[in-house]
């Protein structure tokens, strides 16, 4: 993770480092695979409601745009589409002056259409996103390992494919279980689909666990490997290539070249 729960950042320093909108409550860097929510705890007085529940430890997040109905354009497009789009989504608390903590990295549950008022007080709908720690997800996903590991490939390769909008129509429950399926699905899928080999360098696993062949998951086009992503966007690596493809001098070329080799006929 790029940040440290609960550690204070000067926004100015953030933007500085990454880039992104400066004013704007959803921040999104041009030359990073990033999307800041910058939450002021001030946005009630624009008919917003930010915040967490106790009830089902969401996050809720109403989208931007101040005036009539809000759309899926800009910060609202991109926090809809963090996931096919290889975004992490990172969640600042403000603290005043400029200072913000970092809560958490967050991964879209799902979201629904609301009525609420904009800032000259007319009735309007409001875009409501549904998020949660992405480390909630992760190890609660566990608990469908043995579901999905005995699903075959094409199985799988079906759940790791659903559609991440998650949209109206679903309890938040259903969509925080499909999220949980997703994510233990999308692993097993890229292990079956590597056949205990590197999808870097055809190598083989480099050694059994009581699992089976041990290979790492890498995201071809994440800042991270955490996280809900498509199963084209990740391979299986050996930890030498994993390595390689996030540190080495060549790590540009050698990632082109794997998608080329793997997803480009």
């Amino acid at each position: 993770m790029l940040f440290e729960k609960n550690k204070v950042y000067r926004r100015s320093l953030i933007h500085d480092q990454y880039g992104g909108s400066r004013q704007r409550g959803i921040s999104t860097p041009n030359k990073h695979k990033l999307i800041f929510i910058f939450d002021s705890g001030m946005d009630q007085e624009f008919g917003y409601k930010n915040g967490w529940s106790e009830e089902d430890g969401l996050f809720y997040y109403s989208g931007e745009g101040q005036e009539g109905n809000q759309t899926f354009s800009f910060g609202n497009k991109a926090l809809l589409h963090h996931i096919e789009n290889g975004e992490d989504v990172y969640l600042f608390e403000s603290l005043g002056k400029g200072n913000y903590r970092f809560v958490d990295q967050l991964v879209l549950i799902g979201y629904d259409i609301q009525f609420g008022i904009d800032k000259h007080q007319n009735q309007r709908e409001v875009i409501v996103f549904a998020f949660e720690p992405l480390h909630v997800v992760q190890e609660e996903s566990h608990e469908y390992a043995t579901t999905m590991r005995y699903k075959s490939i094409e199985e799988l390769e079906q759940i790791a494919n659903r559609d991440p909008k998650r949209a109206t129509g679903l309890s938040m429950s259903i969509r925080k279980r499909q999220v949980r399926e997703q994510t233990a699905a999308l692993y097993y899928y890229v292990l079956a689909r590597a056949n205990n080999h590197c999808e870097a360098c055809g190598q083989g696993a480099p050694f059994d666990t009581e699992n089976g062949p041990y290979l790492e998951l890498y995201s071809l086009y994440k800042e991270s490997d955490e996280g809900l992503a498509l199963p084209e966007q990740v391979i299986a690596t050996c930890p030498n290539c994993h390595a390689r493809l996030r540190k080495s001098q060549d790590r540009a070329l050698y990632r082109e070249k794997i998608i080329q080799q793997i997803f480009q006929p």
